[in-house]
């Protein structure tokens, strides 16, 4: 939600980095789990009427985003 990187791409687009997040995960046909249990941020973060472009895409491909905060001892996170 920091990065310097995400924060200037969404801004960019005109939209929040949690949107950000769930389109990009929608656009590589994935399944994304917006973690949020507050109405108002699900209905803000699922208003998603725009495209991430190719370039944008493959810029996220490549970013190396490896704080995941509290959770980072978790095995999955942690490559242990």
């Amino acid at each position: 939600m920091k990065n310097k990187a995400i924060v200037a791409m969404a801004q960019k687009h005109g939209i929040s980095v949690p949107q950000l997040y769930v389109k990009y995960v929608l656009q590589l046909d994935a399944i994304a789990l917006p973690k949020t249990s507050n109405l108002e941020h699900m209905k803000a973060d699922l208003n998603l009427d725009f495209n991430i472009s190719n370039e944008d895409i493959e810029s996220l491909k490549t970013l190396d985003c490896k704080d995941y905060g509290e959770f980072s001892y978790f095995p999955v996170f942690s490559g242990k």
